[in-house]
């Protein structure tokens, strides 16, 4: 019989302890007229409420892109960054006749269906308590696709007349001349797959996207971060699918909240904390903080048109010494 639950940091990593130091969008502290909670589970947390903790938050509002603000969103100490009108409606129009042609389901999710163009490395992490217990070669397998997919952005360029991982990348790069910022990689052979297409129509679990956590029945160089943010460029316009983002950072005490059954966690984590609230709009680039507990709505109309959006992680590896640049790497 598998066990149910899941492993704690320490018992993950002995003794090593993890440390970390409408565009509509809107903030408040008020509970959520309506919470996503659990709605194809049902499952009791072991807490009924985090532990309390000084917000690091400096705004509940979304800051405009700059080099600040980026920062500041990497660093946790704002919601998030939102900047209409990053690519044209004709522009994101091109890209959804082309991929939405292409979009399959992943071949790994341990909740509602997401459908992609491109890889997700969360596609072979270890989601449920049961796949914890199931390792064999998925970081292998893993690059052995990256590899099947290295001419992805250029293939869609050739079609679309913009390499929009390209442009994404290097407005990010602009920011930071002070860093080294590149696609994760562990080597030859070894590079990660970033700049993913997806469609995200159904609702997801309250979840977070912390890599040191996510990823550490492996040796992946993405559990070596200190800070992780996504940025999401929306593609089609939706009616509802709106992203919810909670003050409240991925600790250890999370995992009494964590559901045994699929990559969520309890409602309950997210009692009483600010959140800010993203509508997808046509162009609109968004960055947050993926170690923020975060949720996203279903579509309420016209739910087969592909709620459509590019997106990556970017993950800070600190410099190990003066001589060295921080990295800021980037994967999906």
């Amino acid at each position: 019989m598998l066990s149910t639950r899941l492993p704690s940091v320490s018992k993950r990593l002995g003794s090593r302890m993890i440390t970390s130091s409408t565009e509509t969008v809107t903030s408040s502290s008020s509970p959520l007229p309506v919470i996503y909670n659990d709605a194809y589970r049902n499952f009791k947390p072991v807490q009924t409420q985090m532990p309390p903790r000084k917000s690091q938050w400096k705004t509940t509002e979304a800051a405009s892109l700059s080099r600040q603000s980026f920062l500041d969103v990497l660093l946790g100490n704002t919601p998030l960054i939102s900047e209409r009108g990053f690519v044209s409606q004709e522009t994101s129009e091109r890209f959804e006749a082309v991929l939405t042609k292409k979009l399959i389901p992943y071949s790994h999710i341990a909740g509602p269906e997401v459908q992609k163009v491109g890889l997700a490395q969360f596609e072979f992490q270890a989601q449920s308590a049961e796949d914890f217990q199931r390792r064999s070669d998925e970081k292998a397998r893993y690059f052995a696709e990256v590899q099947k997919i290295s001419g992805l952005h250029e293939e869609l360029a050739s079609q679309t007349g913009l390499n929009l991982w390209q442009k994404v990348f290097n407005a990010i790069a602009s920011l930071l001349p002070d860093y080294d910022v590149m696609v994760a990689q562990e080597g030859p052979g070894r590079k990660y797959f970033a700049g993913i297409y997806r469609a995200i129509n159904e609702s997801t679990p309250v979840h977070c996207d912390w890599s040191p956590y996510d990823s550490l029945t492996e040796d992946w160089i993405i559990n070596r971060i200190s800070h992780q943010a996504v940025f999401n460029l929306y593609l089609t316009p939706v009616h509802g699918g709106h992203t919810v983002i909670h003050d409240q950072p991925w600790t250890e005490e999370a995992l009494a909240f964590r559901d045994p059954n699929s990559y969520g966690y309890h409602a309950n984590v997210v009692a009483g904390t600010k959140h800010a609230i993203i509508q997808p709009e046509v162009g609109q680039l968004c960055i947050f903080n993926t170690r923020n507990m975060h949720q996203v709505f279903p579509v309420t109309q016209g739910s087969n048109r592909p709620r459509l959006a590019f997106s990556s992680f970017m993950g800070l590896l600190p410099a190990v010494n003066g001589q060295e640049k921080p990295t800021l790497i980037f994967w999906s």
